[in-house]
């Protein structure tokens, strides 16, 4: 294809896609790093600067285009102006669709970008040249996925007709050789616990039990384990249709379905602090959600730990009393980061340290293939790649800040403020609030067990500083 003219200060963001990780790390899982080496050095042969590359792990070429976040932030980079150019190591790593691909070209060039591809060049459709010599490229990446794909798929199909679950098995089977056979040890658990289910047990009681004999999943995973067809010797993969050993009868397991009836998605909260994910339990960290409770014919809603995770003591707070503290808070930050430009001032530091952050990083990855696959070489960029990603976040960070500032109001608005917009503002000056257990005798409600970390505004990278509810 014909060499692409060189923009000196056009910008550039690259995508690393790869196929199958499969489990690979380390130096076993090099892909990745080849391919950021690539689509810097095609950069630097086009006069590019490149802003960053986004990567795509277990993701297919010819997934469709609102699947393929990394590419998708890449056109959208190019479509808002924040880049000129989409990037890629190799033609087949940017798709292997031809829809998608006449998708991405229409979008970029529509927006006045380009694509390019290390290995052949420009990817256009700007000439009847180009749209042929693209498209030719284009199909021949499709064919490759496609002609796989069928390869795949007639060996599923042969597996599956054979008993052989394409797919992880559930507890209670287990593969020997070419086919699959019951386990003697977790097979009679699991039964159990169907029957278990279908005595309308609790999921909590049935994950215990299934805990306590050597069987530990997750609250969604008892769920689908009880629901599994497998439980009674059906196998079912793509409209295919197999047989394995059952480890339930029919009735049982049909008898713990009408139990797991689904309830159906439970409406959102309008509390101010749902589902913004600052309020953390102080003994696991998760998330806490909203839950509410009736007393004496009044409802108090609170938020507390999630009931389906792992959590050795759970806690619980006041909704009200966990709002006010956090809105105090906030009125405070922001009275006083109306008040300085230290934030506005910060911004532009921690611009500098980020270009610097990426450019040091950037040099290791040049010359990584000189230092060959040495440990010490690939710690390195290791040490480089998280050294750039703490300064990105520097930044974000100061930005949040400047345009808190923009938006500080008084106390006296805060109440004119939409929800939204109050949310907006706690996610700028918020990290997080931890609340703690309550102690021996203590009710589980106390505003005094908050622990309330403000974003760091401050230029340099201090700790920051914890505000007592």
């Amino acid at each position: 294809m014909a060499t692409t003219t060189k923009h000196p200060k056009a910008r550039a963001v690259g995508v690393i896609r790869v196929s199958k990780v499969n489990g690979r790390e380390g130096e076993r899982f090099a892909s990745p790093a080849v391919q950021r080496e690539r689509i810097q050095m095609a950069c630097e042969r086009e006069g590019l600067r490149l802003l960053d590359a986004y990567p795509e792990l277990d993701v297919s070429g010819g997934s469709p285009l609102v699947r393929r976040k990394g590419l998708m932030r890449a056109v959208e980079a190019v479509e808002a102006g924040r880049a000129d150019v989409v990037v890629v190591a190799y033609f087949d790593r940017l798709v292997r669709s031809l829809t998608v691909q006449a998708e991405v070209l229409e979008r970029v060039e529509a927006a006045g970008g380009r694509v390019l591809a290390a290995d052949v060049g420009e990817v256009s459709s700007g000439t009847a040249a180009q749209w042929l010599s693209s498209t030719m490229l284009g199909m021949v990446a499709e064919y490759v996925r496609r002609t796989t794909g069928e390869r795949t798929t007639a060996a599923q199909r042969r597996a599956v007709e054979r008993g052989r679950p394409p797919f992880p098995l559930i507890d209670g089977l287990v593969r020997v050789g070419d086919g699959v056979e019951i386990d003697p040890a977790k097979a009679p658990v699991v039964r159990e616990a169907v029957r278990m289910r279908a005595r309308r047990e609790p999921v909590k009681a049935i994950r215990a039990y299934l805990k306590a004999n050597g069987i530990d999943r997750s609250y969604h995973g008892v769920l689908c384990l009880l629901r599994s067809r497998l439980l009674v010797g059906e196998l079912h993969y793509r409209g295919w249709t197999g047989s394995v050993p059952a480890i339930c009868s029919r009735d049982e397991w049909e008898a713990a379905q009408a139990v797991t009836v689904p309830r159906g998605r439970k409406p959102k909260s309008d509390r101010l602090l749902a589902r913004l994910g600052v309020l953390r339990c102080g003994t696991c960290g998760a998330r806490m959600v909203v839950g509410t409770q009736v007393q004496g014919g009044k409802v108090y809603p609170f938020y507390r730990c999630p009931p389906n995770n792992d959590c050795a003591r759970r806690v619980t707070i006041l909704a009200d009393l966990a709002e006010s503290a956090i809105v105090a808070a906030v009125r405070e930050l922001l009275d006083g980061i109306a008040q300085t430009e230290t934030a506005d001032n910060g911004v532009l530091a921690a611009s500098v340290a980020l270009d610097r952050a990426q450019a040091e990083l950037d040099g290791a990855i040049r010359a990584f293939s000189a230092l060959g696959n040495e440990p010490a070489a690939a710690e390195r960029l290791v040490q480089l790649s998280e050294a750039r990603d703490t300064a990105r976040i520097r930044y974000e960070q100061l930005t949040d800040a400047s345009a808190a500032r923009s938006l500080a109001v008084s106390v006296g608005d805060w109440d004119k403020l939409t929800r939204d917009e109050q949310r907006d503002l706690i996610r700028a000056v918020i990290e997080r609030a931890d609340v703690a257990p309550g102690g021996p005798g203590k009710r589980n409600n106390g505003a005094s067990r908050l622990r309330i970390v403000p974003r760091p505004f401050d230029v340099e990278p201090d700790v920051a500083p914890v505000l007592a509810a």
